[in-house]
């Protein structure tokens, strides 16, 4: 529905921290008109320059807390509201310097929708450079 607002234009940054925690982290938001319990995220891909994110390395920050994106399905005590940024830290995964200082992002969410018959899929794919870390 806002597919194309997914990610955020100046989101990508490298985590704070000690090179053994290497990482990087992502700013996002649903692709719905309405806040959904995080139960209700089934699925968050991240794909970045042509490599694919294993979901054990992604934790979604919402304004509820942080939660690992593998156990979305049973947290039924918090939710992503509309319009909220939340922030995907990735663990372990080292962005690799590009020519052209860009990376390329894309992000696949999976919702289901109490009222729907299907699974709605929104996906957004973007040109990102990395911005400074956050303190």
């Amino acid at each position: 529905m806002f597919d194309k607002y997914i990610i955020c234009e100046n989101g990508l940054r490298p985590r704070a921290g000690n090179e053994a925690a290497a990482g990087f982290s992502l700013e996002l938001r649903l692709p719905y008109y309405r806040a959904l319990g995080l139960s209700m995220v089934e699925k968050i891909a991240l794909t970045i320059d042509g490599e694919t994110v294993p979901v054990e390395r992604m934790t979604l920050n919402v304004e509820d807390g942080a939660f690992a994106v593998a156990d979305l399905g049973k947290v039924d005590d918090a939710r992503w509201g509309f319009g909220e940024v939340a922030r995907l830290d990735v663990a372990g995964v080292t962005l690799k310097a590009t020519p052209e200082g860009g990376h390329d992002v894309q992000v696949e969410q999976h919702l289901r929708i109490s009222y729907l018959p299907f699974t709605l899929v929104g996906k957004d794919r973007k040109c990102l450079a990395l911005e400074a870390a956050l303190a």
